[in-house]
């Protein structure tokens, strides 16, 4: 209890149950009542029609209370299981056709990936040319075996023969090492497991080496949260985590990913962190190696209103929410709040709405565009 009192008084919010709407904002509402002007009035509601709020996508809900857990805001990295995942390159140049294949596809040890065909390229068919020169070099260092048997060719020669026949020997067997058609060169899978990531689409011309695909072995990744070592009695406490990463506007919940604390410890990189380790499901579009925005959750929690953070929005450091007026369901307020915690998913509301109110959740930005789009040009008002 001390723990959540303290947390309380740290963010400026001393909750009564949930009734945190403030006095600042009741006491400007009574001002405005008493200005008596119907245009301000109509320059604060926006008025939207059910069905156009339907069009646009526009959702509502209740505003709850409720405990809201603790949450340590830090940041990680997505990493790969060791030995886990297995990048799989083009063994020559020529055109890439994929197999029947989709990422998250599960693949047999030696399943075809793709074929690569050089047929079609100025160059000539590179499996032909490697499978000539293999054959030619195979028969001249046959021929000298059996020469030099009768002290006719040299020992260097013959030397020199073994290697030119070697080499095109292991060229040869690194173009089928996957398998020969028609089509071309096969190139397989090194595992069994899934296809993890497609670096390439049939049609693209690929040289030696290029990445085709990421096999992973299983659909499991690593989150490695750097905690500051402040926390490091609070980490036994993390019972979930919600992440984000820069190239996507999901957030993952760890437990919705199967996800489990494995481990955690002391780092030796500069700074005091604790790497806690999470194994988790490895969602299709999770790439190891990515940085992520870690939202900790702890057992101990704070009572009071929280939202969803699609509900909030910000206009030069000051964030509101949209509340639907309960006597008119075509009319919205703006309405500015005081945010304290987030947990990546929700925020709480520390003053600026009470438990029971209806207010936008999703496509708040649009009310928003309708409210600027309703106040005439050059209107304005005066006190």
């Amino acid at each position: 209890m001390k723990k959540i009192i303290l947390l309380l008084m740290a963010f400026g919010a001393v909750f009564s149950g949930c009734t945190n709407r403030s006095r600042d904002h009741e006491h400007e509402a009574h001002e405005h009542e008493n200005h008596g002007h119907e245009a301000h009035a109509l320059q604060d509601i926006i008025e939207i029609s059910p069905e156009r709020q339907d069009m646009l996508g526009i959702q509502t809900a209740s505003v709850r209370c409720g405990d809201f857990q603790g949450v340590i805001h830090t940041s990680g990295q997505i990493l790969s299981a060791s030995g886990d995942e297995m990048t799989v390159v083009a063994p020559g140049d020529g055109i890439v056709l994929l197999a029947d294949l989709a990422e998250g596809s599960p693949v047999g040890k030696g399943s075809r990936i793709a074929t690569i065909s050089s047929k079609a390229l100025s160059t000539g068919d590179l499996l032909a040319k490697a499978r000539i020169t293999y054959e030619i070099t195979k028969k001249e260092y046959e021929r000298d075996l059996q020469l030099k048997d009768d002290n006719i060719v040299s020992e260097s020669h013959l030397d020199k023969s073994r290697l030119d026949y070697e080499h095109a020997k292991a060229e040869y067997e690194a173009l089928t090492a996957g398998g020969v058609s028609d089509a071309g060169i096969s190139v397989s899978s090194p595992l069994q497991g899934f296809v993890k990531q497609l670096m390439v689409q049939s049609g693209d011309f690929v040289r030696t080496g290029t990445p085709i695909a990421a096999i992973s072995r299983n659909r499991t990744v690593l989150l490695r949260a750097d905690v500051p070592d402040k926390y490091y009695n609070r980490v036994p406490e993390i019972s979930d985590a919600v992440f984000t990463v820069s190239y996507s506007d999901r957030s993952y919940r760890l437990k919705e990913l199967g996800g489990k604390m494995v481990g955690y410890g002391r780092s030796s990189r500069q700074g005091s962190f604790i790497p806690v380790t999470f194994e988790l499901d490895n969602a299709s579009d999770l790439i190891p190696g990515s940085y992520a925005e870690i939202f900790l959750k702890t057992s101990d929690a704070i009572r009071g209103v929280h939202v969803p953070l699609s509900a909030v929005l910000e206009d030069q450091g000051v964030y509101y929410v949209f509340v639907k007026d309960p006597d008119d369901p075509d009319a919205f307020s703006r309405r500015e709040v005081r945010l304290g915690l987030s947990d990546g998913i929700e925020v709480l509301v520390t003053a600026g709405l009470e438990e029971g109110e209806e207010i936008v959740v999703e496509g708040a930005v649009h009310v928003k565009l309708a409210g600027a789009v309703a106040v005439p040009a050059g209107h304005t008002h005066n006190h």
